[in-house]
């Protein structure tokens, strides 16, 4: 009879560390990470133009340092991204389809606007951009606070003609 108490015992808290280990993967997921894990994405947008055009998603690769220049121009829906002098913009920039944009640690990002047309850069949480960026706040525009665009927090205003809007490190990831 004792035997059979524990057998349930047990069988019933495995079952239970396994449902919550499986919930546990499935918040992971559902989440899609945040910039400050190891390797997560991060979205960036226009506060100009809105989440609807111009939102990138940045993502770690490995490989060696580079220039990158990520650029705001007479276009209202994209971002025109030159990495080592090779034009490699995303066709398709919206929320739903962000512009894969992939990095690597040591890049050094530049962030402009050319030919009088207004944009900014936003970003979800000042967090995020930190996780990924290393900001060089002596160049480009103050960044801050923004509710320009529901769920971007934090990045620069609108500006006309900004070079640069922005000059960044792209970090290592955390481990």
């Amino acid at each position: 009879m004792q035997t059979s108490k524990v057998r349930l015992g047990t069988t019933l808290w495995c079952r239970y560390a396994t449902a919550l280990l499986i919930g546990l993967v499935v918040v992971g997921i559902v989440s899609g990470g945040r910039a400050d894990e190891a390797g997560a994405p991060l979205k960036m947008t226009c506060p100009e133009h809105g989440a609807a055009n111009m939102t990138l998603q940045f993502v770690r690769e490995d490989g060696p340092g580079r220039k990158v220049e990520i650029t705001g121009n007479k276009s209202t829906t994209l971002w025109t991204v030159i990495i080592d002098k090779k034009d490699v913009t995303p066709l398709t920039q919206t929320d739903k389809n962000p512009g894969l944009v992939k990095l690597h640690a040591g890049d050094a990002v530049t962030w402009k606007i050319i030919e009088n047309k207004t944009h900014g850069i936003v970003f979800p949480t000042q967090k995020d951009a930190e996780a990924m960026f290393e900001f060089d706040t002596k160049q480009g525009k103050p960044l801050g606070k923004s509710t320009d665009v529901t769920g971007f927090t934090w990045g620069t205003g609108k500006f006309s003609a900004a070079e640069p809007l922005a000059v960044a490190t792209v970090k290592k990831a955390a481990r």
